[in-house]
């Protein structure tokens, strides 16, 4: 074959492109998932305040000290590891930065859940 003639069928790509398109979503998500993670890290500790009409022998979670302790910590905890796992997802093109990606919003929503049926229950 000479470079006259042009192949019948094109040869199949050999992965995924990554085009200008796929970049900019990932910076739109990574970033909203990290406006996400700091709102979980500011807002969701201070529900331990739902503590403040405890009485002596309240069996509520949150009266516990480890249920405070829980509510105070977790979400930021949450919020670091979900911050991370954005910043990787925003710089890795593989499977593994997709992965990334979607685990952190799981590890937020988390972190709401079990402070929300602590502070809550």
């Amino acid at each position: 074959m000479n470079n006259d003639q042009a192949p019948a069928v094109l040869p199949p790509l050999d992965g995924p492109r990554h085009g200008m398109g796929a970049v900019l979503g990932r910076l739109v998500v990574g970033l909203l998932l990290l406006v996400g993670a700091g709102l979980t890290a500011v807002i969701v500790p201070l529900f331990v305040m739902a503590s403040d009409n405890c009485f002596e022998g309240d069996a509520r979670p949150i009266c516990s000290t480890g249920g405070q302790q829980t509510v105070a910590f977790l979400p930021v905890a949450a919020a670091v590891t979900a911050a991370v796992l954005t910043v990787i997802g925003i710089g890795s093109r593989r499977t593994a930065g997709v992965v990334c990606l979607l685990a952190a919003p799981c590890v937020l929503a988390l972190a709401w859940l079990v402070s929300l049926g602590i502070a809550g229950a």
